[in-house]
């Protein structure tokens, strides 16, 4: 066996591993689908909604986004080869953007992690544009 067989067998190991992390983060998307349309239901059938229930409501969309965005990430390593940048920032970013939310509604939380948050989705923010544009063709004036 020559060094080109065993790498393709190690890519092949490879996809079918991701082949499995697909399938678990679909099966996962499904049940924070199911969850934000429960919390959007009970939404719907209380007469006064605050805004922490709405938050609540955002987050769990925010989960159903980001296990697309898995998915995405997943397929586009798996047709490349390569890990693509600007999908695990995109990944990374709305998580983060998650959390603010989930901070916000909390009353308890300190004001620490609130700029620490904040702080981190302008530098995520700020890699993504840079990334972005990187990949960008170049234009000529």
């Amino acid at each position: 066996m020559n060094t080109k067989d065993i790498v393709r067998a190690f890519r092949y190991v490879s996809i079918a591993l991701y082949v499995v992390i697909i399938v678990i983060t679909v099966i996962l998307g499904a049940v924070a689908l199911y969850l934000a349309i429960k919390d959007i239901m009970s939404l719907m059938s209380t007469s006064s909604i605050s805004d922490v229930e709405i938050l609540s409501a955002l987050s769990g969309v925010f989960l159903v986004v980001i296990a697309l965005e898995f998915v995405d990430m997943f397929l586009e390593y798996i047709k490349t080869g390569t890990v693509v940048v600007d999908l695990v920032l995109a990944v990374v970013l709305t998580a983060i953007s998650r959390e603010l939310l989930l901070y916000i509604a909390s009353p308890s939380a300190s004001f620490n992690y609130g700029v620490l948050l904040v702080a981190s989705i302008l530098v995520l923010a700020l890699a993504y544009w840079l990334v972005s544009r990187a990949k960008a063709p170049s234009r000529i004036s």
